[in-house]
């Protein structure tokens, strides 16, 4: 472990410094990688005994506890690989580890931050992370077991919002994120699944509040992790999900044009410089000199979606580009605990998770995989349990 992360750390600084991110050539994602990103995820679930995935595989640690805020959004991911993969085990998989998140759910129907047994405090955004896997359950014809579970976490985001539609309670850091708008697209799409009209009506009333934080840049204020801290492309990208995956429920035209206008400021990044920074400022500038693979992963989605929408090559062109660099950073050796894994940051030392192979990044580079083959595919629509989870 040790050798390989000094080994990893040093090989990163010497190609940021060469070859920047910008001499890889972009294109269709090869079958080795994606099955690698497959076998890391079904590990970090093993780690767990099965009923969770793990944080991470981490320097000096190893792998770490049961993240449950992953654990809840993994669930959509191993459900469409099944059915992209004909693996109907990994379905028995995500039924597992829905049953061990109703049984970790709080009395007031949230769900408590950070790795499994690390914080007792609940959290918006874990809470609704998790609701997108009960969302994906029932979907699959399993609302007998997670309709409960699920619509008391969704009660309890509707009591965590003020009357603009903010999340203003039981948020990380006491701070308030835009990001947390990804938490409204769950608890609109419960409103849906469950029939629950003010569900559906308060997660549109976060997405407005979210709107109006974008500035006249494109950019998403409010959208910081910690008190004092930059914005990430990660944060950002969860912003543009949220906000388009409840256009896709909703048909609500500012959605999309408020997710398009900051597509295209990062088409430009991405043009001008040949990379995208990790951290960014109110008018796009860069704040760091690492680059956040899971943010790269997050965008392509993104961008492959408005692809889909609207046809602009613009966004597909991009989209290949970042996941391309997210496969070039993958790591591929054989028979290693990490094989398969993606880091938090490219060098792997940056401030992102750093020195770490977190759960969510793999996800995410899996999803991104998936959406880049179904545009291949030619399709104009996206599989109809997209919807709910993600």
């Amino acid at each position: 472990m040790l050798t390989h992360f000094i080994k990893r750390a040093v090989g990163d600084s010497v190609q940021a410094r060469v070859s920047g991110a910008s001499g890889h050539v972009p294109g269709r994602i090869a079958d080795a990688h994606l099955d690698a990103a497959v076998d890391w995820l079904v590990r970090s679930i093993e780690a767990c005994d099965g009923k969770a995935s793990s944080k991470g595989y981490r320097f000096m640690k190893g792998w770490m506890p049961p993240y449950p805020e992953t654990t809840g959004y993994i669930i959509p991911t191993l459900i469409t690989l099944a059915r992209e993969r004909q693996t109907p085990e990994l379905v028995a998989t995500a039924e597992t580890m829905g049953s061990w998140l109703a049984g970790i759910q709080r009395p007031d129907g949230g769900y408590a931050g950070r790795e499994y047994g690390v914080q007792s405090e609940p959290d918006v955004f874990d809470t609704g992370m998790i609701l997108l896997g009960f969302n994906t359950l029932i979907h699959q014809g399993l609302g007998a077991t997670f309709s409960m579970p699920a619509r008391r976490a969704a009660e309890f985001l509707v009591t965590s919002m003020d009357e603009s539609g903010c999340f203003v309670r039981n948020m990380s850091h006491q701070i308030v994120h835009a990001y947390n708008v990804r938490s409204a697209w769950a608890l609109m799409a419960a409103g849906e699944l469950l029939g629950e009209a003010d569900f559906v009506d308060r997660a549109a009333d976060c997405a407005r509040w979210t709107i109006a934080q974008q500035n006249e840049h494109g950019f998403y204020l409010s959208n910081n992790f910690k008190p004092g801290g930059n914005a990430n492309t990660h944060g950002t990208a969860y912003v543009m999900r949220g906000l388009l995956q409840i256009h896709y429920l909703s048909g609500d035209e500012a959605c999309l044009a408020s997710v398009r206008r900051a597509a295209d400021e990062v088409c430009r990044l991405a043009e001008r410089h040949g990379r995208i920074a990790a951290e960014l400022g109110p008018q796009w500038q860069y704040l760091s000199s690492h680059i956040c693979l899971t943010g790269y992963a997050q965008l392509a989605i993104v961008l492959y979606r408005l692809f889909a929408i609207g046809g602009e090559t613009r966004y597909r062109a991009t989209a290949d580009r970042l996941l391309s660099e997210v496969a070039r950073y993958q790591a591929l050796e054989e028979g290693a605990p990490w094989h398969g894994g993606i880091s938090g940051s490219f060098p792997i030392y940056g401030r992102y998770a750093p020195l770490q192979y977190p759960n969510w990044a793999t996800k995410f580079f899996i999803d991104a995989i998936l959406a880049q083959r179904h545009i291949e595919a030619g399709h104009a629509t996206w599989p109809e349990q997209d919807r709910y989870g993600g």
